[in-house]
């Protein structure tokens, strides 16, 4: 094949490789950026859904805490209350309660710096009836305002959501409305236990324990939390007294806010280790001349508590594991490299089949056109009567040696289509040494005379081998032809077969005389036409394909035929398995 047309045809291959590759790469890409994304979108609903729980555990305990302030009745923050004590808990600072202006606590005899200091602080902002009075009023401005009833949101998130189950999980839209829906379901348990703590106590109809000096209660509400100054309470209102002369109270729990906190956080340590509450003002209160007005922000935040005025702030990340290519992605590019190594493996047998056939036709041509030219020349003297009678027996020993060497091409080449094939027939028979080798005998000595050769033969191994005898011939008949063509100046003009037992296998060795085989050429003399025109036409007739059938009909025989180191000339070494006895 011309250099040129060999190498458009590896440049078109490589250009299809590169397109190949790009677009394999660009689907990679894009699959691994998809991938990417589902793994960022699932980490992100893990999140929430972490969050979600969090939440749950977080206003479940903070639930608890309300529950036990509204469970302790109003006569428990009186300082009349006979039987009530300081309360165990260590997230509670002091009860207190706001009558007529008077700041008590039933705890003052065991502390009263802790009542002290509620004092000084409340009173910084004015009046303290005034100061709680309005954070009563906005914290429950504030819950009221809060979202207590999801149904609607949900029957529309089943209605619009009409995806597999992964694709709705990873929906940001899907997660931000659960998480509404998780808030408003978390503000309903609390408001139901709420009205259970409240309706108990209002069947307490006094605010004292003595029936003799009761006064009755006309309403109490839920106690809600709120900050003031920086410290986290719990208030509400309770009115005692008649109807149209009510007293209006105010009970409240003073909480420890960091140990309140540490307790909410404790709950979801496993869930958001690195987490924190920060302080959440749901309502602000303002003074306009002598009149309050509440002022309630309208924040949906999930993520603030319902139980306490709290927001959680989750302080981690989405985290989506390392990208680790698919088994299909794998598979994919295992099979486009694998095709396109097919498609070059291929490009180059079917260009070396090319360049052997093109060799094989410029060799055979060249194999054909001197006998052919032998053959008319010697014809057409012969015919003319140029020749001497004398002479005519040597031009036709010449005419019958180019016939032999024609019809030894031609069986070659037809015997290499049959093994190529993989149609040639043979006759297996059982025989020994010397059976097989003696009637080739005179073959190869007529064969060896042409080129002034002799042939030693050693036949005496006792061994027997189970062989296609003909096959055999025709390997042999090719190291001997060979020898003839290349070995016509060796001393001694002899060719040697030779045949030994080596393990299980039975040696036949065919050495010449002649210049030998370079190291370097002992591998390419058993390819297929591998003499190019110019090689046939410089060197001895042949197309180089002799070597190679012989290997080939030795393989098949489930023997070997190599070339041997020899200290002179070539030395060939068929090898086939011996027959069991």
């Amino acid at each position: 094949m011309k250099l040129s047309r060999s190498l458009l045809v590896w440049a078109t291959l490589a250009i299809c490789v590169v397109m190949v590759l790009g677009t394999m790469a660009w689907l990679t890409r894009d699959v691994l950026a998809a991938e990417r994304e589902r793994q960022t979108a699932e980490a992100r609903a893990d999140l929430e859904e972490r969050t979600r729980l969090a939440l749950w555990r977080m206003d479940a305990a903070g639930a608890a805490i309300l529950l036990a302030g509204n469970q302790r009745p109003p006569a428990a923050f009186s300082t009349t209350a006979a039987g009530w004590t300081s309360d165990s808990s260590p997230l509670v600072n002091l009860h207190f309660e706001v009558r007529s202006g008077n700041l008590t606590s039933p705890e003052a005899h065991d502390s009263q710096d802790k009542l002290k200091s509620l004092h000084d602080l409340l009173s910084k902002n004015g009046d303290i009836s005034v100061t709680l009075d309005q954070a009563a009023r906005a914290s429950e401005s504030a819950w009221q305002s809060t979202a207590k009833d999801a149904s609607a949101l949900q029957s529309q998130v089943a209605d619009s959501f009409d995806l597999a189950p992964a694709a709705k999980r990873a929906s940001p839209t899907y997660q931000a409305n659960s998480n509404t829906i998780e808030k408003a379901q978390r503000a309903k348990v609390v408001e139901s236990q709420e009205d259970s703590a409240v309706a108990l106590q209002a069947a307490n109809s006094s605010l004292t324990n003595s029936p003799t000096d009761a006064t009755p209660i006309l309403e109490i509400t839920s106690m809600r939390g709120v900050w003031i100054a920086g410290e986290l309470f719990l208030l509400r209102h309770v009115s005692i007294g008649t109807s149209a002369n009510p007293t209006r109270i105010i009970q409240g729990v003073w909480l420890d806010s960091a140990k309140t906190r540490q307790h909410l956080l404790a709950t979801i340590s496993d869930l958001l280790p690195a987490a924190s509450l920060e302080p959440y003002t749901v309502a602000s209160i303002r003074k306009h001349d002598s009149s309050w007005s509440i002022e309630t922000p309208k924040s949906a935040d999930p993520l603030i508590l319902v139980s306490f005025p709290m927001r959680l702030e989750r302080n981690a990340v989405a985290i989506s594991h390392p990208l680790a290519p698919s088994k299909p992605l794998i598979i994919g590019w295992a099979a486009v490299l694998l095709s396109l190594l097919t498609a070059s493996l291929l490009v180059h047998a079917v260009m070396r089949l090319s360049e052997r056939r093109a060799s094989f036709v410029s060799a055979v041509t060249h194999e054909l056109r001197t006998p052919l030219t032998t053959f008319r020349l010697y014809s057409d003297m012969l015919e003319s009567g140029a020749v001497k009678e004398e002479k005519r027996g040597d031009y036709l020993r010449v005419l019958s040696r180019e016939a032999d060497r024609l019809s030894h091409l031609v069986e070659n080449v037809l015997s290499f289509s049959k093994v190529e094939r993989g149609s040639a027939r043979s006759l297996v028979r059982e025989t020994t040494v010397g059976e097989l080798l003696d009637p080739m005998r005179e073959r190869f000595e007529a064969r060896l005379a042409t080129a002034a050769l002799t042939l030693e033969m050693d036949t005496t191994c006792s061994h027997r081998v189970r062989v296609d005898a003909a096959a055999i011939e025709h390997i042999l008949f090719n190291l001997i032809d060979n020898a003839a063509k290349y070995a016509t100046t060796g001393e001694p003009p002899v060719v040697k077969i030779s045949a030994k037992p080596v393990g299980k296998l039975l040696e036949i060795t065919v050495q010449d005389h002649g210049p030998g085989i370079p190291v370097s050429e002992r591998r390419r003399i058993f390819r297929a036409f591998h003499k190019s025109a110019r090689e046939a036409a410089e060197s001895r007739p042949g197309v180089g394909l002799g070597l190679a059938l012989s290997r080939r009909l030795a393989k098949s025989l489930g023997g070997s035929l190599d070339c041997l180191d020899s200290e002179k000339g070539a030395r060939f070494a068929l090898r086939i398995p011996i027959a069991n006895s």
